[in-house]
């Protein structure tokens, strides 16, 4: 069978339309990918995508990174599987046990998720606009901040020609901070100046490296911190304005609302058809306890002696 390199699916993938329908051009039983032994089919490869999310599964078929380790495991898999069955291994009872047990809990899994998809849909936006008008005094934005700063890069400098440097700079700045925008041009190392005069807006917690962003966000308007470590060198920051959380229109959450009401509808529903069936009596004898644990204590003891043995 004739081979694509993942480069050359990268650049199918970007034209071929996800709408096609599969079935139109191939069986379940078509070759995706062979690897010695082992064998991919085109259901074997549906089959995994379809346990992918449906929100996030067109995305992944586009990442040829995850499409390719996704290949690769169901390729090892395959080839395990050929070389098992290939030695009689699946004819041992344990290991017949062991598939009937996988097969199981995929069907198990896959039954759990249609039924709670079939069952009928709650009004999600009516259970949306409840809840917001219940607690919209919560439902806050992002505490946001615009930063300046200055980057002396230990890149091509040792960490104390940098510090030694932004020392300086930090020391200019104190005597006179209107000098601080023409230090951000004239010695930043920030390759984004160039189209941002090194400033950033709208910046959220999280979104800058920590010990930048824990000093940033610790600062009051106006103010110029000292040279601030971090993995790319040291920042002289200047907190140019911040933006404290504030109330949020219902439009503007409206999306986020919906979706956590359906996944709060499905997850009951969920609970509700588990617990219908956890909630039924066990029907199990003394005889079959007692033979399980007499199984289970022996194989146990003959685990042990063999292990002494080595």
């Amino acid at each position: 069978m004739k081979t694509l390199s993942f480069s050359i699916l990268l650049f199918l993938l970007i034209f071929i339309p996800l709408s096609i329908n599969a079935q139109s051009l191939n069986t379940d039983n078509d070759i995706l990918a062979q690897r010695g032994s082992g064998i991919v089919t085109q259901g074997d490869f549906t089959a995994r995508a379809d346990k992918i999310p449906p929100a996030a599964r067109h995305a992944a078929l586009r990442d040829t990174g995850r499409l390719q380790n996704v290949l690769t495991s169901l390729l090892l898999r395959a080839q395990l599987a050929a070389d098992a069955r290939a030695a009689g291994f699946d004819k041992t009872p344990i290991v017949k046990n062991r598939m009937k047990l996988a097969a199981e809990a995929e069907l198990g899994d896959a039954w759990l998720q249609h039924y709670v998809k079939t069952q009928p849909a709650g009004d999600y936006e009516t259970l949306a606009r409840e809840y917001y008008q219940i607690n919209k005094q919560d439902i806050l934005s992002s505490e946001k901040i615009d930063v300046s700063h200055i980057l002396i890069s230990t890149k091509e400098r040792t960490k104390e020609e940098a510090l030694e440097l932004a020392e300086n700079l930090s020391d200019q700045i104190k005597e006179n901070p209107a000098l601080y925008d023409e230090l951000i041009m004239s010695h930043s190392d920030d390759p984004s100046k160039t189209t941002n005069n090194g400033r950033f807006f709208g910046i959220k917690k999280g979104e800058m490296v920590s010990a930048f962003d824990e000093k940033a966000f610790s600062m009051q308007k106006g103010e110029i911190s000292p040279p601030v470590e971090t993995v790319y060198g040291f920042h002289i920051i200047r907190l140019d304005e911040h933006y404290a959380p504030s109330p949020m229109n219902f439009e503007s959450v409206k999306d986020t609302l919906i979706e956590g009401e359906r996944k709060k509808h499905e997850d009951r529903i969920m609970q509700q058809y588990i617990g219908s069936l956890t909630s039924l009596d066990v029907q199990m004898s003394k005889e079959a306890l007692e033979e399980m644990v007499r199984r289970q204590v022996e194989d146990s003891d003959m685990e042990s002696a063999n292990s002494g043995a080595e």
